[in-house]
Parts: structure tokens; sequence; C-alpha cells
């Protein structure tokens, strides 16, 4: 009797009910910082906790998979996605440094069965973009209807996925000559051959692998005071007031603008300089506006941040771990004996940049570059010239709903249009 009730239990195991496979339909999709479009191409691994067998496929067009036939259980569940840096760009608009950009998901423990057969995944990644600059307003406005200079301002913008934090940037301008003649002191092209500086070591590419500071400022802040989310911007004014309405400079005397149209209103900067407690005689127009952080002033060139209005700018930004001014500064190549006056410059290394904008005044009128090909292998304009009110703006790459990713292929001919008047934190189109 014992012997046949085992026999029967034992058929009743083998042969009895069992729980039917099912058809597991999993859409992968991309985070909300592209707007989540489905995720074709991508592998996923289904991987039974108990008996560790996996299922595996690649989903659509769409980003959707169907796996047949999935015995019911509780599964580990996976996503990849592998972007060569070429496919990452035609998808996304961002360049990137790296070979691969990979897109990860996962989710633990997720009970499959008749009544739970579909699967969301949503990819991340690491970090991928830059800071970018997005707007230079260095032309002004109209000298006598305009705000002459005191209205410049540059903006920049986090194309990355991920929010930066501006605490500790830096922002510079790169020296360089301005005329094209040929000395003994410059390169072919007239700029200035820094190898030929006192001092300078003769192991480096002191051309190639630096840059020198025309003036340098650095953002303020403790190391996540001053976030800016993916996709926002912040603007640096040269002087943060509302240029449009009638102000009074701080030497007392009263300053209005016959056109308000011509210029802009920063008064909502993010960032401002202010020298005014640098000089004796500070220029009247560079006025303190108390609710807008100063920047901190590095090096300074002129009374004010007055960029070069007809556009001989080259423009970075950077960040390091050791402050500026421990870096080595060298004289200008046409320099043969150093004095108590004499302007030492602060070499910046190339490989720190992050992003750069070589500006000129036109392309019939061009002065030595600043930044070396690997920084900008072109330049931007703006077509109307000094005092013109127009600025150089990045064009937008593409856009995910309210997301705009900005053109970045590290040719400013390609990456820049203008805008007629400047305007902060807007955008341009291609």
């Amino acid at each position: 009797m014992v012997l046949v009730l085992a026999a029967v239990a034992c058929e009743n195991r083998e042969d009895g009910p069992r729980v039917a496979p099912v058809d597991v339909a999993v859409q992968v999709i991309f985070d909300e910082q592209f707007d989540r479009a489905g995720a074709s191409s991508t592998e996923v691994t289904l991987r039974n906790v108990t008996s560790q067998q996996t299922f595996t496929g690649t989903t659509d067009e769409s980003g959707a998979l169907i796996l047949e036939a999935i015995p019911s259980g509780t599964y580990d569940i996976a996503a990849r996605r592998v972007f060569s840096r070429e496919a990452f760009a035609t998808f996304s608009g961002l360049q990137v440094n790296e070979e691969e950009v990979t897109f990860n998901a996962s989710r633990a423990a997720v009970a499959i069965n008749s009544q739970n057969a579909q699967v969301e995944l949503m990819l991340r990644s690491g970090p991928v973009g830059d800071l970018l600059i997005k707007q230079i307003y260095f032309a002004g406005s109209d000298r006598v209807e305009g705000a002459l200079f005191r209205d410049q301002f540059v903006e920049l913008y986090n194309n990355s996925n991920d929010t930066i934090f501006m605490d500790g940037w830096y922002i510079m301008g790169a020296l360089g000559r301005a005329a094209t003649t040929v000395q003994s002191f410059t390169q072919p092209d007239g700029q200035w051959d820094w190898q030929q500086s006192i001092g300078m070591p003769a192991n480096v590419r002191a051309n190639e692998d630096f840059l020198y500071g025309k003036w340098i400022y650095q953002f303020p802040g403790t190391g996540q005071q001053y976030p800016v989310a993916p996709g926002k911007s912040i603007v640096l004014a040269q002087t943060a007031i509302n240029h449009q309405s009638p102000f009074v400079g701080n030497d007392g005397e009263a300053v209005t603008v016959i056109r308000p149209e011509l210029t802009v209103d920063l008064s909502g900067a993010d960032f401002e300089v202010f020298l005014g407690e640098e000089f004796p005689n500070p220029l009247a127009s560079d006025i303190d506006n108390p609710a807008v952080p100063n920047m901190k002033n590095i090096f300074i060139f002129g009374r004010d941040f007055i960029l070069d209005n007809p556009g001989r700018e080259a423009v970075a930004i950077f960040k390091s771990d050791t402050p500026v001014r421990n870096f080595p500064q060298y004289p200008t190549p046409n320099v043969s004996e150093i004095r108590d006056n004499t302007n030492l410059y602060y070499q910046i290394p190339v490989a720190l940049i992050v992003d750069a904008v070589e500006c000129q005044p036109s392309p019939t009128n061009q002065v030595p570059t600043k930044l070396p090909t690997i920084l900008d292998a072109g330049y931007t304009f703006v077509p109307a010239g000094s005092f013109s009110s127009q600025s150089v703006v990045r064009k937008t790459a593409r856009t995910f709903g309210d997301r705009v990713i900005l053109q970045d292929t590290n040719n400013s001919e390609d990456d820049f249009t203008f805008f007629p008047i400047a305007s902060p934190r807007t955008f341009a189109g291609n």
C-alpha cells in the first residue's frame, strides 16, 4: 500500500498540472533627459533567481521586445545599450570624448507570471556632455543711443545630463596679438611664440599645450552652492543691472538710454564682475548689484570685465584642483628683461579646458588665432561688428521635449550663429 501511494505521488508530481510559460513584453526607454524615447537595439537579459536560467533578446526600433515562453518565476532583469561616439552624437547631438557611451537599466526580483508579464526599464548613463559657452555678447550697443559696452555678458549652458556646480570654475580670455606682422618673437601667423618667453622650460610645448590668460575670473562658492541643472544657463554680466532703464553711476551722475530696445536687462544675471574696489578711479558704470554674487578677480585686464567689442576675443572655461594663482607666469615673448612693472601672464594647460570659442572681427578682417585647433577649429563673428547689439550664440543640435541639446563640434564656424539683438537665456535655431 505504501509503495503504491508513493508511486502515485511521484506520478502526480511529474504529470500533474504545471504553470504555463508566458510571453513577456519588455519596453525599454531612455530617461527624462532624453524625453523617455524608446531605446532601440538594446540587449535585454532575464535571469531566473532560482534556476539561474537566462533569456535574452534585443529591442526593436520602438524599444519593445517580446520574450516568448518564459517560465513563471522570479527574475533579475537588465538592459544595456552601447553607443559608439559617432552613433551617440547622431542620437543625442552631444559630442563626447569617450569612444563609447553606455546606458544601463536593471530591476531585481521581478515576479513574472500570467498576471505580471509586462516590464518597463529606464536606461541611464553616467554623466555625458559638458558645460558650454552658449552666448558671447562682445559687440556692445550703440555708443550714443545704446549702452556702449557696459551691457556685455557671457552665457554658459549645462549641455550635460547631470547637474553641474559652478563653484570654483574659471572663465578666461586668451591673450594674443592683434597684428599679423611676423616678428622674431612670433609664430609664422604673427601670433606670440611663447616658447621664447623668459623662463619658459625647453621641454614643454608652450604654444600647443597652453593658453595664457588675458583675464581670468573664478566663480564663487563653497563646492555645491551654485547648481546648474541640465539644460539650464547661467549669465555672467559685466554689470548686473537693467541697461534698458536709467541708472545712477558710482560717480553720482544719472545715465539714460535713448533706445532701450538696443540693449538688455541684466538685472537677473547670475554673476557679475565688480572691480570698483580695485581702482582709485573705477568706471562710473561699474556698479555692484548686491543681489548678484561677484566673481573672484583672479587676473584683471582693464578697469572692468570689458570684452573686445570688435571681436578679437577668445573665451575659455575650465576647472582646476590647483589654484590658478599657483600656476607659472610668463611675460610676452617680446620682453627681453623682467622688471617690476612687467606683466606676467598665467599659463593655463589646454588639457584643463572644457570649452573654448574663438571670435574674430569678420571673415575678411582676422587676427591670429589664440586657440589651438583641438579647442576650436574655426571661429565666430557678428556680421554688423562693433556696437551693433549683436551676439554670437550656439546653435541647437536637437531637442528632447523641453530639453535642448546645443551643437558642439569644436568648430565655432559650424556651431555658432548670431542674434540681431543679444538675448540672454534664448535659444537659436540652426
